[in-house]
């Protein structure tokens, strides 16, 4: 007797749902699209691909990269060739002594600091989120534009309720430029020399405030009504540091008068340390003319008649584009000091 088949299972009704449209292509946004056109070798390069990078462009060595990459020489030098075989460029060129750069080299070379730069700022970025302050902002000044400005843009910052971070680099301009141009700055105040508006970041002109030389007001020269760099060059000076554009102005002004450097007798940047110096023995040195003015009517200082004239007499910001809320924010608390000073210049 053969076996009762099962009875058929009942078949399962379908859910019903809407009827769905399908969804409309859009066009990828430009930014997208510039990434999806990147090279496949680039596209793959992890963040320690980066920098090792890095270490290749600072210490110009494989032996040292290699060594602070924890690879060898030979793997170091493989990867190296199957990724510029893959990108069709050369990015190194290698001698028996030094590993090069080339032109390609150095522009990946200028994108992976900023790619760098940006991804070490994150954490700082979150401690300071922690602690209650703003995203930090790292801005670079010319020695004595820290006290030129800073206590006022603190102090408008702090009335407007807007607690940023500052974290603050003070140096000479050939120093903080390429910083800045590597994003290692947010904001640069400086004088906007030639060098500065050709660096393809956004400058904005804060005040104008000349270069100007003074000494003591027991100094001989501050009682005549005219004097000139050979009259100038018959003291001791105390000059800016050698190879900064305040030194190289210095010394043009000294050779078109046709004289040579006079006696230096330190070499400073510090405004408060020139001025100590200056009080007790009769030595010059040069300032900007809103500090001399400060100076003066403190009786500190005398002005003398004598200027920098290759020195730049606009005082300015450099800063790369789009501006962040942060630096739009520091940006208008500079503009505020440079109004208070100039007020009461």
């Amino acid at each position: 007797m053969a076996a009762a088949k099962p009875a058929p299972k009942p078949a399962l009704k379908p859910i019903l749902k809407p009827t769905l449209k399908p969804a409309r292509k859009t066009a990828p946004s430009h930014d997208a699209a510039r990434l999806a056109a990147l090279p496949v070798a680039l596209r793959r390069l992890r963040l320690r691909d980066l920098e090792t990078l890095e270490w290749l462009g600072r210490f110009r060595s494989f032996a040292r990269t290699a060594e602070t990459a924890s690879i060898s020489q030979p793997a170091l030098s493989k990867w190296l060739r199957e990724l510029e075989e893959s990108l069709g460029l050369k990015l190194f060129e290698r001698t028996s002594r030094r590993v090069e750069p080339t032109l390609y080299g150095e522009a990946m070379l200028d994108c992976i600091a900023r790619i760098l730069n940006d991804l070490r700022d994150i954490e700082p970025a979150f401690d300071a989120l922690r602690h209650g302050l703003g995203q930090p902002l790292t801005i670079g000044l010319l020695p004595n534009m820290d006290e030129q400005f800073l206590p006022a843009v603190l102090a408008w910052l702090r009335e407007h309720d807007t607690p940023i971070q500052l974290n603050v680099r003070v140096d000479t301009l050939d120093r903080l430029l390429p910083l800045a141009q590597r994003r290692e700055l947010d904001l640069l105040v400086c004088r906007l020399e030639a060098t500065a508006l050709a660096s393809g970041l956004r400058a904005d002109e804060l005040l104008h405030d000349e270069v100007v030389v003074v000494a003591s007001h027991r100094h001989p020269l501050h009682k005549r009504t005219r004097v000139n760099w050979p009259d100038a060059a018959a003291f001791p000076w105390i000059a800016p540091p050698l190879g900064s554009p305040m030194r190289t102005a210095l010394e043009a002004e000294f050779a078109r008068a046709g004289h040579a450097m006079p006696q230096i007798v330190m070499e400073s940047a510090s405004h408060h340390t020139n001025r100590a110096v200056a009080q007790r023995m009769p030595c010059l040195f040069v300032t900007s003319a809103t500090r001399a003015a400060r100076s003066d009517a403190m009786r500190e200082l005398r002005m003398l008649p004598l200027r920098l004239t290759t020195i730049a007499p606009a005082v300015g910001t450099l800063s790369h584009e789009p501006h962040s809320a942060a630096v739009a924010t520091v940006l208008e608390a500079l503009r505020h000091a440079a109004h208070e000073q100039q007020a009461s210049a």
